[in-house]
């Protein structure tokens, strides 16, 4: 379900307060250890509904995860192989984490957007695909969408590794890339990690009508560095919208190591359309961060302010240009094959050389 639902629903409350969930993660080696994980994550979801109220501007309605906090990093850290993370580790969306989820939704009333790593035999046999998901207050997965930009270090299948495929079966329009599902929340849409690095994933999302866009997870040193905060308020003011970034806390490499490690470093945060901080974490331990979202104040500004003006002069027939002469990188490149780590460095490569030699990016002395 996405941008093109039939019946568009009505505001639910003038505000609302969304949060952004920073827990203690493990790195998943089997089934057993994704069952510790959903358990600290439905207890945080508890822990963070008996305290965020003390925000005030309404009632809770939207609970976010980051990317990872179901199934951890270990496939990653230990180039786990692709069949093994499939049999062992790789969920299905809906399953029965999906279910305990579901169970939370219902319990308070509120949508639920999280990430795990899944199979979906139907689209490819023997791949896993890192998905976004959200769910809503009734319990029903209303929206799934898929990492379409993936980083070195990561053995899943991305859409453009299997262009073909992927056409085949969802179709080429923007939404079978950046879907966006209406509610009474606001139009709501989801951005995970190495995607979030391209400001061109939340121009798409705000095509579509995103209004909230959660963006999950990003690792060190990009947030000591002070990458994580001000792409955070970029992407919001750049596109009139709220930027809701969960990020991890405590990280364990696998349930076995007693000492944690911050991968991830946390300062979790919520982003109005201004691009102004509305709370934030100053911290990496676990916990929970509440902010107040309004729509209405949203759309107003949108649609009246002179900075919500400015999206009316995009300029799209001058710059479409940048994307016809950028050299593209190349579609179906795991159609026939797993991920290989090597293979894909060979092609970022090979993009380094034909920006050189496309005059477009200067070779060093």
């Amino acid at each position: 379900m996405g941008h093109s639902e039939k019946v568009k629903p009505g505001l639910s409350c003038d505000s609302y307060i969304a949060v952004t969930l920073q827990p203690r993660v493990y790195g998943c080696r089997n089934k057993e250890d994704v069952r510790r994980n959903m358990d600290n994550q439905l207890r945080l979801i508890d822990d963070a509904m008996y305290t965020s109220w003390l925000m005030g501007g309404g009632p809770v309605k939207l609970v976010t995860l980051p990317e990872g906090s179901i199934q951890g990093m270990w496939d990653e850290m230990s180039h786990m192989d692709q069949a093994v993370y499939c049999s062992d580790v790789a969920i299905t969306i809906p399953g029965e984490e999906t279910d305990r989820l579901a169970e939370k939704a219902k319990q308070y009333n509120i949508y639920i957007a999280a990430q795990a790593k899944m199979i979906d035999p139907d689209i490819m046999p023997g791949r896993y695909f890192n998905t976004g998901f959200i769910i809503s207050p009734e319990g029903e997965i209303i929206l799934k969408h898929t990492k379409n930009i993936i980083s070195l270090i990561e053995g899943s299948t991305s859409p453009y590794d299997i262009w073909d495929r992927w056409v085949e079966k969802k179709g080429d329009n923007l939404e079978a890339f950046y879907p966006v599902v209406k509610t009474d929340i606001g139009n709501l849409a989801i951005a995970i990690c190495a995607e979030t690095i391209f400001p061109e994933t939340f121009r798409a999302f705000s095509l579509m009508g995103a209004e909230v866009i959660v963006k999950m997870t990003m690792a060190e040193p990009m947030i000591m560095t002070g990458w994580w905060e001000y792409t955070n308020r970029t992407r919001a003011a750049d596109n009139v919208c709220y930027i809701v970034a969960p990020n991890f806390g405590p990280y364990y490499t696998n349930p076995e190591i007693g000492a944690t490690y911050s991968i991830c470093g946390g300062n979790s945060m919520i982003v109005d359309y201004r691009g102004d901080i509305v709370t934030k974490a100053d911290h990496g331990n676990e916990g929970s961060v509440p902010g107040e979202i309004c729509i209405k104040k949203l759309r107003k500004y949108r649609t009246e302010s002179p900075q919500g003006l400015m999206l009316t002069q995009m300029r799209s027939g001058l710059w479409k240009q940048i994307y016809e002469k950028w050299p593209d990188y190349p579609k179906n490149l795991y159609l026939e094959k797993t991920y290989d780590d090597a293979e894909s460095r060979n092609a970022l490569h090979k993009q380094f050389g034909q920006l050189v030699a496309s005059g477009i990016h200067e070779p060093p002395e």
